[in-house]
């Protein structure tokens, strides 16, 4: 067996080591930075496209919209540059986590709580992009990594930036992920924000369902269904879901923007309510069971806020249920009446 050769370095400061992810736009290695001592990850364009220039100033494109946005929950972006032959390649942050993509594969779905809460940073991330004029225009489970340390990353930006200008190829292949492309991307309009939030809501759907919100035999047919009929109601997929959690992704699918939220911001308001409650009702259920209280029989915690109960007194046709006890407690006091007096006689005959 041959020893591996020398590892590659690029221009002279980068040297590359495993690949670590692959997709059909890039691949993705460790590396180091030779002149910094730190880790790094280097994004390359495929062999199959290093000598196309249109993909290489897509590359371009993303590391210049990513290193425009400073926020935690972006992958920050180092460096860009060209290697021996012209080849581009992008520099950025090394995560270590797993893709929500792989959270599924592995467990199906998320929890209500967990799948709110961990689209809240995502919505942030989002925002601080739109702030700043970018639209992600790929937000899908694979492009959002839950890192080791609990942070939450967006990565991938300017992906699929040509789908609003060319739509399907020739071929009938859509740019971008299909499965969550805006209905706007679809119909090649002009776009803004709002197509995040679509892409975070069939995000959403999914990890709550474990399934996309439309699902076809083509690319084509998956893209264009959302422009012919709404999506099926994710409770109808998983009962236990709240109602207003299912009007939350609702709204965030709904076929026209000016339907959905307004921004990302107002969806991770909204994402946070969910995850806060969750988490509130979780921590009521342990501290009672620590206690040795009965929380309520065991039943679903509901991830929504409870809703007023009007302050009405006892249906007179229903039973007190404390009548039982006075019944009860006057029954013992008359029978330890009659046992001393039955002692009493007793005593007295003898």
């Amino acid at each position: 067996m041959s020893a591996p050769g020398p590892a590659r370095v690029l221009q002279g400061r980068y040297e590359l080591r495993e690949l670590i992810g692959r997709g059909g736009m890039a691949e993705v290695h460790r590396a180091v930075d030779l002149e910094l001592g730190r880790a790094v990850a280097v994004k390359l364009l495929p062999a199959e496209h290093r000598g196309d220039a249109e993909f290489g100033g897509r590359l371009r494109d993303e590391a210049r919209a990513a290193a425009a946005i400073d926020h935690p929950n972006v992958v920050a972006v180092h460096d860009v540059g060209f290697a021996d032959g012209g080849e581009v390649f992008v520099v950025m942050e090394c995560v270590h986590g797993r893709t929500l993509r792989q959270e599924l594969q592995a467990r199906g779905r998320l929890d209500p709580g967990e799948a709110t809460a961990v689209l809240g940073p995502v919505c942030d991330a989002l925002a601080a992009a739109h702030d700043r004029g970018i639209v992600h225009r790929d937000v899908n489970p694979g492009n959002i990594m839950r890192c080791h340390d609990g942070t939450v990353k967006l990565m991938d930006f300017g992906i699929a930036r040509v789908a609003d200008v060319e739509g399907f190829t020739g071929t009938g292949v859509v740019m971008g992920t299909a499965a969550y492309l805006s209905p706007e991307q679809v119909r090649c309009d002009p776009l803004d924000g709002r197509s995040d939030v679509y892409a975070v809501g069939c995000t959403l759907y999914e990890l709550l369902t474990g399934q996309t919100p439309f699902r076809g035999p083509s690319s084509v047919e998956v893209a264009s269904q959302r422009l012919r009929e709404p999506p099926i109601p994710p409770r109808q997929v998983r009962p236990d879901l709240s109602p207003d959690l299912d009007a939350v992704v609702l709204r965030a699918l709904a076929l026209e923007p000016a339907m959905r939220h307004h921004d990302a911001r107002e969806l991770a308001d909204d994402l946070r309510r969910f995850a806060t409650a969750d988490a509130t009702a979780r921590t009521e259920v342990l501290a009672s069971a620590r206690s040795g209280g009965s929380g309520g029989g065991g039943g679903a915690v509901p991830a929504t806020r409870p809703q007023d109960v009007p302050d009405e007194g006892p249906d007179p046709g229903e039973r007190n249920p404390w009548s039982w006890v006075r019944v009860l407690g006057l029954a013992l006091v008359v029978l330890a009446v009659l046992v001393l007096a039955v002692a009493g006689v007793l005593l007295a005959m003898r």
